[in-house]
């Protein structure tokens, strides 16, 4: 039985008072496609957490199943310990989708007022709520502008504003910076990042820009085919992969590159194409050695050696890469 045919019941998972989101085998099927597959995860109140993966991993319809908007196929999820797509659930979400749509003869400003009125806000809480929230978005200067005539990444920072309205526990971005230019894509992140200390708001966040979710996320899920790949903190799996890599940059190196290669204490050699070489080893003294001794019969001339600092980007890829080559 579907999540969303159990949306009346009251039931609370038997989760810890900390978790925001948690899912349980959670599946999505369409016709012969698996959209979403047995899918396990968990998100911690106050975190912000970054969903990343390829085109067609399924993040756009695990982000449809927890807010509601679509019915399982089978396993569950919560928030909050409630059922997604129960009104309970429904309460603690705000979502701004990677394509919003409005009213388009309507002001930001009446938007406003509207969305956050459709919460249960009175009136005046509900004017009051809609001038905190254009000008914590910069959007205070076209408050009685007719949103038709917004440019797109104004319409998405109106779209992050309706999701704020009635002050929710749990904000749910699809790739919000999407159409925003760089002023506005930084602005926003600080913005964002400010959630959980300032108005305790748990984020979940969908993005293709690995670069700013490293700035902006504490936990971060890898999902292709719909299943999850890895989930853990961003430190935690940049420290793993920083152990035993380094980088070596130096004149002549692809003969540097070729003289380390097969080296005892070496176990992978790479020439990137900036021509900066990527080394594993698991015995830095012993590559200290070789390194001196391969720059020497090279007659290179060394600008850089040392521990390789690794980026989300740099897991992602080795990451995804291991996934398909099971």
């Amino acid at each position: 039985m579907s999540a969303m045919a159990n949306a009346s019941s009251r039931t609370v998972a038997a989760t810890g008072s900390d978790v925001m989101i948690e899912t349980r085998c959670l599946t999505k099927v369409y016709g012969s496609l698996v959209a979403v597959d047995s899918l396990c995860m968990a998100v911690r109140e106050g975190e912000i957490h970054g969903l990343v993966g390829p085109n067609g991993a399924g993040k756009s319809t695990l982000l449809k199943l927890l807010v509601g908007a679509i019915r399982c196929t089978r396993g569950e999820g919560y928030i909050k310990g409630h059922l997604i797509g129960s009104v309970e659930a429904r309460r603690v979400i705000g979502y701004s989708p990677e394509r919003p749509s409005f009213y388009r003869n309507m002001t930001a400003w009446d938007y406003l007022v509207h969305m956050a009125g459709l919460s249960g806000m009175k009136i005046g809480e509900a004017e009051d709520r809609a001038d905190e929230l254009l000008d914590w978005l910069d959007l205070s200067d076209f408050s009685d502008a007719v949103i038709g005539g917004f440019s797109a990444g104004m319409k998405q920072r109106l779209s992050v504003a309706q999701a704020m309205a009635h002050r929710p526990g749990l904000l749910i971005l699809d790739e919000p910076t999407a159409n925003l230019d760089p002023g506005g894509r930084m602005s926003l992140l600080e913005k964002l990042k400010s959630l959980p200390a300032e108005q305790n708001v748990t984020v979940l966040i969908s993005s293709h820009i690995l670069s700013e979710l490293e700035y902006l996320v504490d936990t971060v899920t890898f999902l292709d085919r719909g299943r999850v790949v890895s989930e853990s903190g961003v430190e935690v799996l940049k420290g793993a992969m920083t152990l035993d890599r380094y980088v070596l940059h130096a004149s002549n190196s692809e003969a540097l590159a070729e003289a380390l290669r097969g080296v005892e204490c070496v176990q992978e050699v790479r020439l990137g194409s900036d021509g900066v070489i990527h080394i594993t080893s698991q015995d830095m003294g012993m590559l200290q050695v070789a390194v001196l001794e391969a720059v020497v019969r090279c007659g290179a001339v060394v600008k850089h050696f040392g521990e390789e600092q690794v980026r989300l980007e740099d897991v992602y890829r080795d990451t995804m890469a291991e996934e398909r080559d099971r």
